[in-house]
């Protein structure tokens, strides 16, 4: 059995704290504070030739001509989190073992308990008022929306759901929530406004929920809903990364979590 090296890349707050809980472990670990793929970080993973990858939830923007198979060939497995179309065709026709950890449930919901943590933390530090008795409008109906409306709740916060599908009204409607249709026009009454909807639905056809709401928080990954060409700076607040913003620990353990359980079951390797 041989020591697993392990190369973790990125910047956001969790892949350093990720890092350190593997060094904790006593792995030997190379952190790489980077967003881009560059000759450098090739000079760096051809001199350390890790056995584990670990790649950032937003894809690393690649600023050499390709990438090769070369880089990777010490590497037993590769965890990765978004991919651009880029990364999708390199790991397509690559034959490594390649774990999309976004995909794994357990991390999907623990991870969207944390991001409806995060915005509370977000909300405090943007408003500098409490959540009891205020209103929310939160648009979407999925992991993030529900875990969100139900800790707003327990807040004694009036949470309202806005969505444009049937069925999620009507689920919605059945939890106990008080509901909207996501329509054109849709005005906020100055409420805030929490959108949790991944695509770029705000338009022009509903910049009216700007100038009503009393601010627009945009939790949804990135590049976030907004598809105006004003920025609103005063009224919208992109936040594409709350676990990694306010609880990176907690996000990186859950990370850790995530990716030791699955590399345990590697042969011939150990974790530490």
């Amino acid at each position: 059995m041989t020591h697993l090296k392990w190369c973790v890349i990125g910047t956001d707050p969790r892949m350093e704290k990720l890092s350190i809980f593997l060094k904790e472990l006593n792995v030997e670990v190379l952190y790489l504070q980077t967003k881009a793929w560059s000759y450098q970080v090739e000079r760096d993973l051809l001199t350390f030739q890790p056995d584990i990858l670990v790649l950032p939830i937003q894809p690393l923007q690649i600023v050499t001509d390709t990438v090769s198979l070369d880089y990777f060939k010490t590497v037993k497995k590769c965890f990765v989190g978004k991919l651009s179309p880029e990364w999708t065709r390199f790991f397509e026709a690559s034959e490594l073992d390649v774990e999309p950890y976004l995909e794994n449930e357990q991390f999907i919901w623990l991870n969207a308990k944390l991001t409806a943590e995060g915005f509370i933390a977000a909300y405090y530090l943007e408003e500098h008022e409490m959540v009891a008795g205020k209103h929310f409008m939160i648009s979407g109906f999925g992991r993030v929306a529900k875990l969100l409306a139900t800790q707003l709740k327990r807040m004694d916060a009036h949470p309202t759901i806005v969505v444009r599908s049937s069925i999620q009204l009507a689920e919605a409607q059945a939890m106990g929530y008080e509901t909207r249709k996501l329509e054109q026009g849709i005005t906020c009454d100055q409420s805030i406004f929490v959108n949790t909807i991944p695509a770029k639905w705000l338009t022009k056809d509903f910049s009216s929920l700007l100038t009503s709401c009393q601010r627009f928080y945009d939790i949804a990954s990135s590049p976030g809903c907004s598809a105006l060409d004003e920025t609103h700076s005063d009224i919208y607040k992109l936040y594409t990364s709350l676990p990694g913003q306010f609880l990176e620990k907690d996000a990186a353990k859950l990370l850790f979590k995530c990716v030791t359980e699955s590399v345990k079951q590697l042969k011939g390797g150990t974790l530490c």
